[in-house]
């Protein structure tokens, strides 16, 4: 049995802790602040070590950092460094040079590697790529990824780096290569250089094109991926109930004597377990790190989401901004 330890306990740490308490893999938690720590760990009835002991117990076979992102890459060296296989949220690393490496890293060594591209393990998202996959809406037009709401503004990355890597994986995964074309723009309204509100455009070599945008400023909720193919759409909705967070609508544009004609049916939703992605991603961390398996979100995978948030990152410079009184 693996034996876990997750370093941090904040308010995301915290459900790490109890998933993995859940899949009974849990052995001990790591936080700066100590009542955190004491916290989850009368919680879940695990130690509270210091990172130290963490690193140095030859019982712990893995850890799950959930530490501010400017801290990731660090750490991850040291687990690696120490023998741990890894599991560590995004991003991955700051900056593409730090993300390579990392990668070299992890190459040179025989850990498990895996970052938290969370729904790249949704229910949905595997039943939408799998029809994807399938041909089953025809060549694909365009993605559009939104996720909007009015949450919590972080200081130390802007909005892209904290909502929008899990919109990348997901559509390099769907279209299978790097954009050709990176356009981003966006404002920083409430911490000078920390951009609240992003919009971003990926053109792919074979006419793809996918739009990101990005808010926590958001009067409204959204969670949302639309793939729109030849012969249908898809549309991810992650505000909806389960029976309707997938919804197949086949669609298309006739040739007739007047024109193009676009024709709809009524949507229809697929059939989906109702199952929570971070129970699914962590149990296939688990099962990697039984099997020596390499992740889906594996270290190949990070690289290539982190080349698209460099980009993006190099673009998002806006003029710092205070709201108007």
């Amino acid at each position: 049995m693996t034996r876990v330890a997750v370093i941090g306990c904040g308010a995301w740490g915290r459900n790490l802790v109890r998933t993995c308490g859940e899949l009974g893999v849990l052995a001990a938690v790591v936080d700066d602040d100590p009542a955190a720590a004491q916290a989850q760990a009368l919680a879940w009835s695990v130690p509270a070590l210091s990172l130290p002991q963490a690193l140095e117990d030859p019982g712990l076979d893995a850890l799950i950092i959930a530490t501010p992102a400017p801290t990731h890459a660090a750490l991850c060296r040291l687990a690696l460094d120490h023998g741990k296989d890894v599991f560590v949220e995004k991003p991955l690393a700051s900056d593409l040079a730090e993300a390579e490496a990392l990668a070299a890293l992890v190459r040179r060594s025989d850990r498990v590697f895996m970052i938290g591209h969370l729904l790249r393990h949704h229910p949905a998202f595997e039943a939408l790529l799998a029809i994807v996959a399938r041909g089953e809406i025809g060549a694909l037009r365009y993605i559009s990824a939104s996720r909007l709401s009015l949450g919590r503004v972080r200081t130390h990355e802007n909005v892209f780096l904290s909502f929008s890597p899990h919109d990348v994986s997901m559509i390099l995964a769907l279209v299978g290569v790097a954009p050709g074309s990176v356009h981003a723009t966006g404002r920083a309204f409430v911490t000078p250089g920390i951009v609240d509100e992003a919009r971003i455009d990926l053109g792919f070599p074979d006419g793809v094109h996918a739009h990101i945008a990005a808010s926590w400023l958001s009067p409204f909720k959204e969670q949302r991926l639309v793939v729109v193919g030849e012969t249908g759409a898809l549309v991810f909705d992650d505000t909806r109930p389960w029976p309707e967070k997938l919804a197949w609508r086949r669609q298309g544009v006739a040739t007739t004597a007047t024109g193009p004609t676009a024709t709809g049916a009524d949507p229809t939703f697929v059939d989906l377990t109702a199952e929570p992605p971070l129970t699914r991603e962590l149990r296939h961390f688990v099962e990697c790190c039984r099997t020596r398996s390499t992740p889906i979100t594996g270290i190949d995978e990070g690289l290539h989401v982190q080349r698209v948030l460099e980009r993006v990152q190099t673009l998002l410079n806006p003029p710092s901004l205070q709201p108007s009184k």
